[in-house]
């Protein structure tokens, strides 16, 4: 199973971020790069987008594209990458939808948080492996 770090800053404000979000989706951009401790990936920062879905916005979600270019930027400027994207399932599991295995990438992380009224339930990352199946990520302790 491949593995993800996760550092704490990140996760922290992942959660906050998703938790804020409900009872709509919320999503947003992962920003990191390689690990270079058995990790498959290191994620240091998450960043809010905005969903573009207005009329379905409890169950489906479109990351605005200027977004990602923005987050794109901002990597460059921090000599980081933009390594995934993460948005939440408000009420639902923390697993991929056959929503979001259509329009995922592959090889980038996702990362999938279940939110309910009191917070964030579950949080759950993934990667879409070429061929169109969600593998999920061992998730290492931050350092």
């Amino acid at each position: 199973m491949e593995s993800v770090r996760c550092a704490l800053p990140a996760l922290s404000e992942l959660r906050r971020l998703a938790a804020l979000s409900y009872p709509l989706e919320g999503c947003g951009i992962l920003l990191g790069g390689l690990a270079h401790d058995g990790a498959d990936a290191l994620v240091v920062d998450a960043i809010p987008g905005r969903n573009l879905v207005q009329d379905r916005a409890h169950d489906r979600y479109e990351l605005d594209p200027r977004d990602i270019l923005a987050a794109e930027h901002l990597a460059r400027q921090r000599h980081i990458d933009v390594v995934g994207f993460w948005h939440t399932h408000p009420d639902h599991p923390a697993e991929p939808s056959r929503f979001d295995t259509e329009r995922a990438w592959a090889d980038y992380v996702y990362v999938i948080c279940s939110t309910t009224r009191e917070g964030v339930a579950d949080t759950r990352f993934w990667r879409l492996r070429f061929g169109g199946e969600f593998e999920q990520l061992a998730v290492l302790e931050p350092d």
